[in-house]
């Protein structure tokens, strides 16, 4: 009898991970890139988007849509309510709602001149109710920021300021919201950096800020790390590969670990000592202003983004080898 159980067992882990083995994300129904995404149990939600040419901005090609997948059950993206059109923009996931942190709104449509504004909207979506509720804005519009939860605060990095036709004006600070105690106010973090496009991560009770483009419009690899216990800063190792890879990467947490893929396609994961970062996988299609979640299976989930080809609707799920 215990060997019968034994080998059904077996089967049974066998047949799990063969399924998991097998298992496919469907594509968006449109192509887009420098959205927002967050995961609430098994399910991934992505808000807003640009879905035109780069560098070509408009109310038509900039995205207001919620959609969320069953990571464990991928049959298709669901229709969410959605909002405000918004690209550049941070969603980020506490105690079972997700948050939208500011964004970029272009005013003009296709055929007129760009009048692209920075927003300071800061809303919150429940979806036991399927309803948003705006919540205090930010102290100032912010776009081509990110943003993450460590705990019940949530840490706003990055980005610059558009205010229409003009050069944007970079943001010299960072800003910490209590989510546990609402009516809280914000406050204002230092940041020894000025860079956009970024990346951020929570890891191990700290804030990783990976990346981004610089005020003189160079892409770089740098890591800083800041710890909201003590309020410093200290510096990781740099993102390897090409240049470009400093641009808008996409990073992820997956079993206590932390995954980056940049431009290049690579999937790279920071080492035990957090010294290094090991390449241990590769994506079939590199792709930036994308966006990286856990699966639910030990996997890693890119979903859509920037590529030489254009915008891409695919959602790549990959497993980092063992090291």
């Amino acid at each position: 009898m215990f060997k019968r159980a034994f080998f059904l067992g077996l089967a049974l882990v066998a047949s799990t991970s063969a399924l998991a083995a097998d298992l496919k994300y469907p594509d968006l129904p449109i192509g887009f890139s420098s959205f927002g995404a967050a995961v609430i149990g098994d399910h991934v939600y992505v808000y807003g988007g640009h879905s035109g040419k780069a560098h070509s901005y408009s109310t038509e090609t900039t995205l207001g849509d919620l959609r969320r997948l069953n990571l464990k059950s991928p049959d298709k993206w669901e229709e969410l309510p959605g909002g405000p059109k918004m690209q550049g923009l941070a969603l980020v996931a506490h105690a079972e709602k997700l948050y939208r942190v500011g964004g970029m709104q272009p005013q003009n449509s296709k055929t007129e001149k760009n009048d692209i504004r920075s927003q300071a909207s800061f809303a919150c979506f429940d979806p036991a109710t399927k309803k948003w509720t705006d919540l205090e804005p930010l102290p100032e519009a912010r776009s081509s920021h990110d943003a993450v939860v460590v705990g019940d605060s949530l840490f706003v990095f990055g980005g610059w300021t558009l205010k229409g036709t003009g050069k944007g004006v970079w943001i010299e600070h960072g800003l910490s919201l209590d989510l546990a105690k609402p009516g809280t106010k914000w406050q204002l973090v230092k940041q020894p950096f000025q860079r956009r496009a970024l990346t951020t991560a929570a890891f191990g009770g700290k804030v990783y800020v990976i990346c981004g483009l610089s005020a003189a419009g160079k892409s770089e690899k740098i890591v800083n790390v800041f710890d909201p216990k003590s309020g410093t800063w200290s510096e990781g190792p740099p993102v390897p590969g090409v240049e470009m890879n400093g641009f808008t990467p996409a990073s992820a947490v997956q079993a206590g670990r932390l995954f980056l893929t940049p431009t290049d396609g690579s999937i790279y994961r920071l080492s035990a000592k957090h010294d290094a970062w090991e390449e241990v996988g590769k994506l079939e299609k590199g792709r930036f202003v994308a966006r990286m979640v856990a699966g639910k299976d030990g996997s890693l989930v890119v979903i859509a983004g920037a590529a030489p080809g254009g915008m891409l609707a695919s959602v790549e799920r990959v497993t980092p080898m063992a090291k």
